[in-house]
């Protein structure tokens, strides 16, 4: 991974946020605040968004879709307990951050990464370029159905709302796998759940969240 130099106001933008987000409890992991520094986000927005790319916030990238807000990205990822060399799914590319994010907590692992958004995968492509990413591996198609070929994964993480998670993705997590994702309808629970030789265990629930809604078969068709 190539390191990128970062202009004076992003870096002072970029100490400020990781400030706030300590403060307030939701950067709480060393390895979580180093890929926040060595992933700056700023690369990852369209140039519209560059002003605002340091603030908590979601922001628009294009075809209604978002960069999920630094607290929210940096609470999934510690929850998720990224190891190194674990192959991970992400559900959702959006900008291509998340997944440069999981690129860098699993070193010599590799990320599948599912967009549906021809646009969005040209997009994350090159910002993950401008790093010289190789293993992350963004694939066009539907996110609902989680991506059998790579599977079984150690992490899966969905960065879109699901009134319920699908049960193809389920089925493509290791035992003793993680998976992370929003749930519910117009509010989301962030909900943290384990695959055991029992069954899923729920592991962590946190309320009052709002995500772009998963799309597909398995998702919303409207």
């Amino acid at each position: 991974m190539r390191k990128i130099p970062i202009e004076k106001k992003y870096q002072t933008a970029l100490n400020d946020l990781i400030d706030y987000l300590k403060n307030s409890r939701f950067l709480n992991d060393k390895k979580i605040e180093d890929a926040f520094r060595n992933i700056p986000r700023h690369e990852f927005v369209p140039v519209s968004e560059l002003d605002y790319a340091y603030n908590n916030e979601p922001l628009q990238i294009m075809k209604n879709q978002t960069i999920s807000q630094p607290g929210v990205v940096s609470r999934m990822t510690e929850w998720l307990d990224v190891k190194k060399g674990q192959k991970i799914l992400e559900i959702g590319t959006g900008s291509g951050w998340q997944s440069a994010i999981l690129s860098y907590l699993v070193g010599g692992g590799t990320v599948y990464s599912v967009e549906r958004h021809t646009q969005l995968v040209k997009f994350a492509e090159e910002n993950l370029k401008k790093f010289d990413i190789d293993n992350v591996h963004v694939i066009l198609g539907d996110g609902s159905v989680g991506y059998e070929k790579g599977s079984p994964y150690d992490r899966i993480i969905i960065t879109a709302a699901c009134t319920a998670i699908p049960l193809p993705i389920i089925d493509q997590l290791k035992e003793g796998g993680l998976i992370i994702a929003p749930v519910g309808n117009s509010t989301q629970s962030l909900v943290l759940l384990q695959k055991t030789f029992k069954g899923i265990i729920e592991i962590k629930n946190e309320s009052h969240y709002v995500f772009v809604p998963l799309r597909g078969k398995f998702g919303k068709n409207r």
